[in-house]
């Protein structure tokens, strides 16, 4: 069963896979996005010394930088392996405001406990999703907000994930915006808001390049062009000498729209308010 391969995770894949969990995210090629994206569920939380609930935190480095941050945190995994490991780093970083618990998330009893819950990157591990869902929001005060930040249209294809399916008996699922907004409102949740992933929006800015790691192809829009003209030249003044031809400075102009119409399909954060 794939529980059972989330269970056995770490000893399926060895020590090298415990050394890059307890040092994650600063292991993990992909650090420099995490940073990012758990700054951004961090902004929109409740403000510390709010109560929050890390939903499969795995070896609970995010549980850390809550803790870290003055929250009051509880994180929760299926694998034993993984809370051994992150109460490790909880003693190492002497957290009394952090605490771990062996528990699968499909079946919490926790009710009315919490004002923030996050599933980052673990509701998509998810046997019954819906099922996570509604013990997310039973185990949130009222007004309580749960934020996601899970890949979208397409995860469960990629090499990787078929892979990691294939060899380790893991569940990989897709998991974008309106699939969780839906499971949300069938949960009860009354309001939900959803966001660009952090680091899309960072690199759209900041890149210097034509063609960044995480950029796709880029279909020319003419309508969006005649927006962006109309918008800063028509309606604001501001001449068009003010922008250079120069790639740093157009490059995310020229990728808004391509950007944005992303968000919606190919996955973001999700904010669920009880």
């Amino acid at each position: 069963m794939a529980k059972l391969g989330e269970i056995n995770y770490l000893r399926n894949h060895g020590e090298a896979a415990v050394r890059h969990a307890m040092h994650k995210p600063f292991s993990d090629v992909n650090c420099p996005k995490y940073l990012v994206e758990i700054g951004t569920v961090m902004s929109l939380l409740p403000p510390p010394p709010a109560r929050i609930l890390d939903i499969g935190c795995g070896a609970g480095w995010t549980s850390v930088f809550f803790a870290k941050a003055g929250y009051h945190v509880v994180g929760v995994d299926i694998a034993p392996d993984m809370i051994f490991h992150a109460d490790q780093v909880r003693r190492k970083e002497g957290l009394d405001n952090l605490q771990f618990q062996v528990c699968d998330y499909e079946e919490m009893s926790f009710q009315d406990e919490f004002d923030g819950a996050v599933f980052f990157d673990s509701l998509h591990h998810a046997v019954d999703e819906e099922a996570a869902v509604r013990m997310a929001f039973r185990a949130l005060k009222p007004q309580g907000v749960c934020v996601t930040s899970e890949p979208g249209q397409g995860h469960k294809d990629t090499p990787i994930a078929v892979e990691a399916v294939r060899k380790y008996n893991v569940t990989e699922k897709d998991m974008p915006p309106e699939k969780i907004v839906a499971m949300g409102r069938e949960a009860g949740f009354r309001r939900h808001w959803i966001f660009p992933y952090a680091f899309d929006l960072n690199h759209l800015i900041f890149s210097t390049t034509k063609e960044g790691p995480y950029q796709r192809p880029i279909r020319k829009r003419r309508w969006f062009k005649r927006l962006f003209h109309w918008l800063l030249i028509g309606r604001l003044g501001l001449g068009s000498r003010l922008f250079s031809t120069k790639t740093t400075e157009l490059y995310w102009f020229r990728n808004l729209a391509h950007f944005f119409n992303r968000v919606h399909l190919n996955g973001g954060i999700v904010v669920l308010e009880k």
